[in-house]
């Protein structure tokens, strides 16, 4: 059975490349990874509040602001702790909100934050590919 991954994050751009990590990640954990994506706050709770992953990639500032139920990432990833099936499940936090505040409130809800200035695509998908073999 495929690990599965949620990849939320309103910037299609990043989401490709949080792809091409896993696809990478895919040889070092020598198995399949089926990717759920989501580029909205609303629809990224109705997944984490629904459905088992063995992985979440989450963004921070999603441009859903109209949408009624919008939540920053920060408050899907307090939720996804308390109130999901995936209390358990790593979580990573990337975002372009690089300061130690963010960071700090990550660590503190149980994520794992990674800035999205100087992604490095073998570097994440070693750290995607440890915390999926670690669930």
């Amino acid at each position: 059975m495929p690990y599965k991954v949620l990849v939320a994050d309103d910037d299609e751009g990043q989401r490709k490349s949080h792809g091409f990590a896993l696809e990478v990640a895919t040889a070092i954990i020598e198995d399949e990874i089926a990717i759920t994506e989501t580029a909205t706050s609303v629809d990224t709770w109705a997944k984490i509040k629904s459905e088992v992953f063995n992985l979440i990639i989450l963004d921070n500032d999603f441009k859903d602001n109209n949408l009624k139920g919008h939540l920053p990432g920060i408050a899907l990833l307090q939720l996804a702790k308390k109130e999901s099936p995936n209390r358990s499940t790593p979580t990573f936090f990337c975002s372009a909100d690089a300061y130690d505040t963010l960071k700090a409130m990550v660590e503190k809800h149980g994520g794992i934050y990674l800035p999205k200035v100087g992604y490095d695509i073998e570097k994440v998908a070693q750290l995607f590919a440890d915390q999926m073999k670690k669930k």
